[in-house]
C-alpha cells in the first residue's frame, strides 16, 4: 500500500465530493458555476462545471486511491 498516493487519491475524492454538495451554498462555488452559465448557457455551463469540478475530481480520485491501495506510486501511474 503506497500511502502518498492513496491520500493524495481520498483527498481529490473529498474534494469532488465537497464541491457537489457544497455546490449551490458557497459562494465562491456559485461565483464560478455563475459564470459558467452566463458564459456557455444554463444547461451547457451546468454541464462543463461539473465535469470539471466535480466528476473529474471524484473519477480521477477513486483512480489514484485504487492505485494507492494495490501498491502503485505515482510516478509509475503516469508513466506506464
Amino acid at each position: 500500500m503506497d500511502f502518498y498516493t492513496l491520500a493524495l487519491g481520498l483527498f481529490m475524492l473529498c474534494h469532488g465530493s465537497y464541491i457537489l454538495f457544497t455546490r449551490a451554498k458557497a459562494k465562491h462555488q456559485k461565483a464560478r458555476l455563475d459564470f459558467m452559465r452566463k458564459a456557455l448557457g444554463r444547461p451547457f455551463g451546468l454541464t462543463i462545471y461539473s465535469l470539471i469540478y466535480v466528476i473529474l475530481p471524484i473519477v480521477f480520485g477513486i483512480y489514484i486511491a485504487y492505485a494507492g491501495f494495490n501498491n502503485v506510486s505515482l510516478s509509475t501511474i503516469f508513466t506506464g
